[in-house]
């Protein structure tokens, strides 16, 4: 299993990076160019479709240092990008490394820091009360709408039960779901559009940054390289990991 993880300072002055900030689906077709197209299977369903994203395990996120206000795209990969691509102006830094052999040094009990941006939700339906009525389907289409979790309870709640299927545990849990080492950061609203007709996308983005002790280190591998939660493909699920001092 090979993992390669970029580290791309982006340039503020660049006019195609504030289109890409400004729609999550322009940042998507970037990241994607990087590697090698996919001609789309006509007789396969959309939602079975190869992607770069499913095909490469291809995972991003931006992150804003605070520090000097500058936007820093990480993105990760099961092959070697080519950025080559890009117009000069577009990054004043592009490092990229591989990931595979940290990960494969990790171990059941071993603590880590981690900062993951994820677009926690739920699925709701008919017999969901509490459901905002614009979300809930119609008598003809059976689908189930996802919504975006309100409270930071909630959000921990969502983490806490990714964590059990992905391998790890929020540490020093509190009761009513709270984590004393896990924190929560809403962001705005993360938009985007797509498809012919142009349609809206609206992700609620949060950020979460705590301490986690891994309880299935190959189960915990695999979301690392997959991703965790939904939107993937536009910037969420991307949990990056370092030692922790305790």
């Amino acid at each position: 299993m090979e993992i390669y993880l970029t580290k791309m300072i982006l340039n503020p002055n660049s006019r195609r990076v504030w289109d890409d900030l400004g729609n999550l689906q322009n940042m998507h077709r970037t990241v994607s160019k990087a590697f090698p197209k996919i001609e789309p299977d006509k007789t396969v369903p959309h939602h079975l479709q190869k992607t770069p994203r499913n095909e490469f395990n291809l995972l991003h996120r931006l992150d804003f240092d605070s520090r000097n206000g500058k936007a820093v795209l990480f993105v990760q990969s099961g092959i070697a990008p080519d950025w080559s691509f890009l117009q000069a102006d577009y990054a004043v830094r592009i490092e990229c490394k591989t990931v595979h052999e940290q990960y494969s040094n990790i171990a059941n009990g071993m603590r880590l820091l981690f900062r993951l941006q994820a677009n926690p939700t739920k699925r709701i339906g008919k017999s969901d009360g509490k459901a905002d009525e614009r979300f809930k389907p119609s008598d003809e289409r059976k689908i189930r709408r996802r919504v975006e979790l309100r409270t930071d309870e909630e959000k921990i709640g969502w983490l806490k039960r990714k964590g059990e299927e992905a391998g790890f545990r929020l540490t020093d849990a509190r009761i009513k779901e709270a984590v004393e080492n896990a924190h929560v950061h809403s962001s705005s609203k993360q938009f985007g559009r797509r498809g012919r007709n142009d349609k809206k996308m609206t992700f609620g983005a949060v950020v979460f940054e705590g301490v986690l002790q891994v309880t299935d280190a190959e189960k915990f591998r695999e979301s690392l390289k997959t991703g965790i939660g939904t939107g993937k493909a536009y910037g969420f699920g991307l949990m990056s990991i370092a030692k922790s001092p305790n």
